[in-house]
């Protein structure tokens, strides 16, 4: 082999390999001091896009399950003020009943129709406090207006609709002092007001299994990224230990091939 001084290949591939046993190492700090194996998209351009596309079906997933845990709170609201309204109902139905005992005189029946009274009012309030937990722009509680929630990751996927119903209205409870709601008009508001809890039980059950559902699915797509994303620590180490070792090597090797030229200085003696 020639022996050359202006040009010091073995330095040069001695210079080469250095470099790259140096950006190798801090590739390999970055990865154990960050725990993320993929810190920008140079380091995997295709597991880049991956990891963020799945990272934004999991984001649409999470916010779903809050949407659905907040319906469930919405329809809780409902479904406690018809459990009150029940109660109400069913003091109105004894008080229907007592009504028609014929022992009674024209004062004590005008006392029951005074409570029967209470308790209509009383109804209405409930119902006009509990569309306030709505809050300003929201649905009502009580009416037609529901809450959609997408239970899947994308638009196409299917979503379930609380439903809130009707408040069955105190109206027709009291009538005069000498008149109030039949028996059977109160066993029917009864029935209708178990019926309204009802649906509202059913669409928090669904929603409820809509959330597990979710959830499933939320830990799955975390799983996913964190295969692309995440640091191998057993294999990043490893990769850590050999690149310090090439390192020393070509700092050695730099250094022997720095020294090569003096060989010359032989030759010309």
């Amino acid at each position: 082999m020639a022996a050359i001084l202006s040009t010091n290949m073995a330095s040069l591939y001695a210079q080469k390999n250095l470099s790259t046993a140096q950006a190798s190492l801090s590739e390999s700090v970055q990865r154990l001091s960050s725990g993320t194996r993929i810190n920008s998209a140079k380091d995997d351009a295709a597991g880049y896009g991956i990891s963020e596309s799945v990272r934004g079906t999991k984001n649409i997933v999470d916010q779903n399950i809050r949407n659905a845990q907040n319906a469930i709170s919405f329809a809780q609201v409902s479904e406690g003020a018809l459990d009150v309204v029940g109660k109400i109902l069913q003091r109105g139905l004894t008080l229907s009943t007592q009504f028609q005992d014929p022992t009674l005189n024209t004062s004590q029946k005008a006392s029951i129709a005074s409570e029967m009274e209470a308790l209509e009012l009383e109804i209405a309030n409930i119902a006009a406090r509990t569309k306030l937990q709505a809050g300003a722009g929201a649905p009502a509680v009580f009416g037609t207006s529901g809450i959609n929630v997408d239970t899947g990751a994308g638009s196409s996927s299917p979503s379930l609709t609380v439903v809130n119903p009707d408040i069955v209205s105190g109206a027709g409870l009291y009538t005069s002092s000498s008149s109030i709601a039949s028996v059977s008009t109160m066993e029917g508001l009864i029935a209708d007001n178990a019926t309204n809890r009802g649906t509202l039980g059913a669409a928090i059950n669904s929603l409820e299994y809509a959330i597990d559902n979710m959830q499933t699915l939320s830990n799955n797509l975390a799983d996913g990224i964190s295969r692309i994303v995440d640091t191998d620590y057993a294999a990043e180490t490893s990769n850590l230990t050999r690149t310090q070792i090439l390192q020393q090597a070509a700092t050695s090797m730099l250094a022997q091939a720095n020294q090569m030229p003096n060989v010359i200085l032989t030759l010309l003696k």
